[in-house]
């Protein structure tokens, strides 16, 4: 329709030709000829404005003044062209665009949200005035993927303000831009305008006009735009490309207020690549789902958030905020819940959160799966919400997408790569939650898994929180898969399903060797399924990952199932939970939490609690009360950017339980201690192969590990406080370790670590660690059928040896000499070095006379190998090869030079050592004279 300043140009062309119609033509042909003179008219008056370009809108008031003029001089001329003695009627003026009807010719319409037409591959698209410029939400999901992380059926694609486009036109173009939404300020202000000019928006597309409809609709074709790599997966696959010709059209679907599109996409390589997956690596087809819909006009009122609390947040920098300090907005992500009643403290909502559970979910984990998602209305009752979180069932019939931005799904997936999601997409200027999907991979209950065979250095550091330094740490973000330094996968980025894998496998094996019953062991499973499922559902409700929450109880109130029915075996299912088993002649409790913890309950009432105020800052002062909370233990809160490796808060930490980990350290070594010589009997069955023993050791001796590191992290630790300034029973934000508690973990590492007695396992046991004989596709060949047991044992030792040689640990205990008062006792670096020396070249002060032999060395094969490792630390670190403090260098320079005059005082003395130790020993010497010497020399 064309707006009133057009109406206004129209009206003199409409006076003329009613005047020429009724007084020069016979009555029975005047209403033909006036309806047709009037369509004439129009489409002069549309070509007039399709020819200027500019919407009429825009329009100044000159320019305006010349098209009345413009029509008018026409209308004049066909006025006379339709007098009595004219021959002919007036030519009907030619349109620049093909016939709209032309170019819709046998295609297929899809109405909806946006009006398409489908013919064979082209999918054409007619834009109207309410297409154009208004802000759209495309979800980006993996209908369907190749089982190779991250490209697995439903993985959402893309996460933050990636999601908001524009269809614009431009000229005779229509162009499709992705929104820049980060910047903003006060509509009509200096400050917006300023804003403008500094920040663009990015034009992703050119569209070409083909055509317009009789109604004014530009039509443009789509298929440029889906039939490319508008993902960008080939970043993740690299010597691949995105072929249009092997591509095709999977799904086209229109909804009033959506549509569903989904390309089947192939990606073309030289074939050199191998894929398990896949059955040639020449084509790949990727099915990749775009949801696409308006970003919704609703009530919805945007919630601050605080860093006290663990939410996601929709980030703006706002230049017209007016604390200058900090520009940015941070807005909580949730769902919009209204109360239908808004004077009840309790009622149910408007709309519901509903999730349905997927058809493809096995039927005995449907009703833990149901439970685990049924949880949160403890919560949101508490909050002010009945029934707040609905679950429903999909019909064994129903043709919905889970990709659909209409469903909130729970999906259960056979990708083979162990892992759960429970991402939801927002809209990035307010924080609402707009959809949501939780994924979980069936492999993950799966546990005896061919990775746990073997385990790598790589796989350590990542079940022990990644780089341990920061120049690691740099080199490690440096180093991120492209589709996470593009934003995607970032957000939520959750390994709990492929940790509970391991968890499972070792609670198996514990319950195994054991002989606890089959009826545990299935409790075990559904008991893990739960507290994944509402862990899941937590990131879909907007909560962040809490690694803090575990270390509330002590080891007796962890098993004390009267406690743990109420709150869990944590404070929140937030955090990575290990299993909860424990050695035999303990009471066992809960293996995993059955409900949401005292931390869940308080995020939940801080993020969906009805409050008055007419916008985010009016909810502030009770927003504040609310966070002030946080000094309470059951409410303490460390993200994931407190629990990597180099965080310093040992109670903030992946897969450890209870408020002291040195005590659970210990515990945990005695559980594996009795499980392991019984793996290969328990494990394997008459007809069975060995391999299943091998992976149970792996396990033990994985989560031995695991432990250790984590009681290490007391060694240079401080105990981090979120609290603000005035919070109930708030304590110091950053708290030294007390130095007692420092030497009883490096006392605890260095007997269950750096000893060799821990694994001191028979001899014969070795020979039953067979691997997997298996080898073709789907199966990594293992590189030794035999166990690596000197690799395997010397990984770990490494891992906890470098954590405590850290350069950032080091740092960290030497500035604690200054942040702790003279009159209270501290951990320093001298007396760190001088233990580390002391036990891993113990044997260098207890040598005795005796015969020594190659098979009974007077220093063990396990020990000369973490001597070694040692050594080399101690001497980089003496030579200033690490960013250590200059006094720690000094420090190692002396720690080397006594340790030297040891070793030449039993190789230079009357004791018979071993071929093996002696020539260790005599090496050692002299590289330690090597690093002096190089040490010594001044530069210019």
């Amino acid at each position: 329709m064309l707006r009133r300043p057009h109406w206004a140009a129209l009206a003199p062309v409409l006076s003329v030709c009613t005047l020429v119609l009724l007084v020069a033509r016979p009555a029975a042909v005047r209403a033909a000829d006036l309806e047709e003179s009037l369509r004439a008219a129009l489409e002069e008056v549309q070509a007039a404005e399709a020819a200027k370009g500019d919407a009429a809108s825009d329009e100044k008031p000159a320019e305006g003044a010349k098209v009345q003029a413009d029509a008018a001089a026409k209308t004049a001329t066909a006025a006379e062209a339709a007098k009595p003695q004219a021959a002919a009627a007036p030519a009907k003026p030619k349109s620049k665009y093909p016939p709209y009807d032309e170019i819709l010719k046998d295609t297929q319409k899809v109405s909806g949200l946006i009006t398409l037409y489908r013919k064979d591959d082209r999918l054409l698209a007619e834009l109207d005035a309410k297409n154009l410029n208004r802000d759209l939400i495309v979800l980006i999901t993996i209908a369907r993927g190749i089982g190779q992380t991250p490209i697995v059926g439903g993985f959402s694609w893309q996460f933050g303000d990636d999601a908001v486009w524009q269809f614009r036109r431009a000229g005779e173009r229509i162009h499709l831009v992705r929104r820049n939404v980060r910047f903003t300020a006060d509509k009509g202000s200096p400050d917006a305008q300023a804003v403008e000019v500094a920040y663009t928006d990015s034009v992703l597309f050119s569209l070409p006009i083909i055509t317009r409809s009789p109604g004014g609709a530009y039509v443009v074709d789509l298929t440029p735009v889906f039939m490319s790599d508008l993902p960008q997966i080939s970043n993740v696959l690299p010597g691949f490309m995105f072929s249009e010709t092997k591509s095709t059209w999977a799904e086209i679907e229109g909804f009033p207020k959506n549509v569903e599109l989904q390309v089947a996409a192939t990606y073309a390589s030289s074939g050199l690549a191998s894929i398990d997956s896949v059955p040639d690596a020449r084509g790949i087809t990727v099915n990749v789902h775009y949801s696409i819909s308006e970003l919704p006009v609703t009530s919805y009122k945007p919630r601050l958030a605080d860093d006290r609390v663990g939410y996601f947040v929709a980030v703006q920098k706002d230049f017209s905020k007016k604390d200058l300090d900090d520009r940015f907005v941070r807005y909580i992500t949730r769902w919009n819940l209204e109360k239908a009643d808004p004077s009840a403290d309790v009622s149910t909502p408007k709309q519901p959160i509903i999730f349905w559970l997927e058809k493809t979910i096995p039927f005995t984990y449907r009703k833990p799966i149901r439970d685990g998602i049924l949880e949160w209305n403890k919560a949101f009752e508490k909050a002010g919400f009945y029934d707040a979180v609905e679950v429903r069932q999909q019909p064994d019939d129903a043709t919905w997408d889970p990709g659909d931005v209409n469903y909130n799904t729970f999906q259960w997936i056979t990708a083979g790569v162990g892992f759960a999601m429970g991402p939801s997409r927002v809209n990035p200027s307010t924080g609402q939650i707009l959809d949501a999907d939780i994924i979980f991979d069936a492999d993950f209950l799966q546990y005896w898994k061919q990775e746990h065979e073997t385990f790598t250095p790589e796989s350590v550091a990542l079940m022990t929180g990644g780089a341990i330094d920061l120049e690691q740490y740099r080199a490690e973000r440096k180093r991120r898969p492209a589709y996470m330094q593009n934003g995607h996968g970032d957000r939520c980025n959750c390994h709990l399903l492929s940790g509970m894998s391991r968890q499972l496998a070792v609670g198996a094996t514990v319950m195994a060797t054991s002989k606890r019953s089959p009826e545990e062991t299935e409790k075990l499973i559904k008991q893990g399924l739960k507290e994944c499922t509402m862990h899941e559902v937590g990131h879909t409700l907007g909560l962040t990952h809490n690694f803090r929450a575990s270390g509330y109880y002590s080891l007796e109130d962890l098993n004390d199932t009267a406690k743990t029915a109420e709150t869990g075996i944590g404070m929140s299912v937030m955090d990575y939970n290990p299993v909860n088993i424990v050695p035999a002649g303990m009471k066992q409790g809960d293996y995993f939490s059955q409900t949401i913890g005292p931390y869940d309950m308080w995020a939940i009432e801080y993020g969906y609690t009805p409050l008055k105020g007419g916008s985010p800052d009016a909810e502030l002062p009770e927003l504040q009360k609310i966070a002030a909370r946080s000094g309470d233990p059951r409410y303490a809160f460390g993200a994931d950017g407190n629990a990597r490796g180099i965080d310093p808060d040992p109670l903030t930490s992946r897969y450890d339980l209870s408020n002291d980990v040195v005590e659970y350290a210990k515990a945990e070594a005695k559980l594996v201690a009795e499980s392991w010589p019984k793996v290969v009997e328990e494990l394997t069955k008459d007809g069975d192969g060995y391999q299943k023993a091998r992976r149970a050791f792996n396990m033990l001796l994985a989560r031995h590990g695991e432990v250790m590191f984590a009681a290490s992290r007391y060694v240079g630790g401080l105990n981090v406080n979120r609290s603000h300034k005035g919070d109930e029973k708030a304590g110091q934000p950053l708290v030294v370790v007390p130095a007692k508690k420092q030497r009883e973990a490096l006392e605890l590492v260095e007997e269950q670590v750096f000893s060799d007695k821990p694994f001191g396992f028979p001899p014969e046991l070795y020979g039953y660690l067979a691997s997997s004989q298996w080898d073709h596709w789907g199966v990594e060949p293992i590189e030794r059928t035999d166990y690596p047991a000197h690799d395997v044992i010397l990984m770990w030792q490494d891992r906890i040896l470098s954590k405590l040689l850290s350069p950032l640990t080091l740092a960290r205990i030497h500035d604690s000499e200054l942040k702790v008062p003279e009159d209270e006792d501290v951990l320093t670096t001298a007396e760190l070095l001088e233990s580390l020396t002391d036990s891993i070249f113990a044997e260098s002060d207890d040598f005795k006379s005796g015969e020594y032999t190659a098979r009974k060395p007077a220093i063990s094969s396990l020990r000369r190998n973490l001597q070694r490792a040692y050594l080399e630390r101690l001497s980089r670190l003496a030579m200033g090869q690490t960013t250590a403090p200059e006094d720690c260098e000094t420090i190692a320079f002396m720690e080397l030079k006594e340790l030297k005059g040891r070793i030449d005082t039993i190789t230079g003395g009357d004791f018979k050592l071993d071929a093996y130790s002696q020539a260790h020993l005599e090496e050692s010497s002299a590289k330690i004279q090597k690093v002096l010497d190089a040490t010594m020399v001044v530069g210019p």
